[in-house]
């Protein structure tokens, strides 16, 4: 997320891939970058101000091609609203921010787009374990996260996960 944060920051938020005939796949580099703009955010309280200014820019393009009746982007608004209610939350608004993540995972299931899932998965987890402290729910996502990224053949995250979220998975087999 840092490096993706960085490449937005330094190079802006509009810059996209240009194909012959205008812009292709824009919406998805949006959900990307805005996606690495609010991880950072949630780590980097110094620069948290400089990187939710990106993301609401970015954020505010996906929701406005959402409202143009542009249906293919609604799993990647519903996982930025839930980001952004993850960074914006107070105490008792912790159910009405895993309610936005566990939609986001279902639309994205629903969908089709079995990655996204993962991808929603796996930041719910991050929030989890680094904002609510419920790691018994964090661990039963990281899986979720895992066996969807497995289905899709992404082994190199699938390792990934299981490096960087080893002592969490290692405490399934204890309960």
């Amino acid at each position: 997320y840092e490096l993706g944060a960085h490449l937005v920051l330094d190079k802006g938020d509009h810059q996209s891939l240009m194909m012959k005939g205008g812009v292709m796949y824009a919406p998805m580099f949006w959900f990307h970058r805005c996606l690495c703009m609010y991880a950072m955010a949630r780590t980097n309280k110094t620069k948290k101000t400089k990187y939710m200014a990106q993301a609401k820019r970015m954020h505010k393009e996906l929701t406005d091609s959402l409202k143009n009746k542009n249906p293919n982007i609604l799993h990647y608004v519903s996982l930025l609203n839930a980001e952004k209610a993850a960074l914006n939350q107070k105490k008792y608004q912790e159910d009405d921010v895993r309610k936005l993540y566990n939609d986001a995972i279902t639309m994205s299931a629903r969908g089709g787009y079995v990655h996204d899932a993962a991808l929603a998965q796996e930041r719910f987890a991050d929030y989890l374990l680094n904002i609510a402290g419920d790691l018994q729910e964090a661990r039963y996502h990281i899986e979720g996260a895992i066996q969807r990224y497995t289905k899709w053949g992404a082994m190199g995250v699938v390792e990934h996960l299981h490096n960087k979220y080893h002592d969490v998975l290692a405490g399934s087999s204890t309960n």
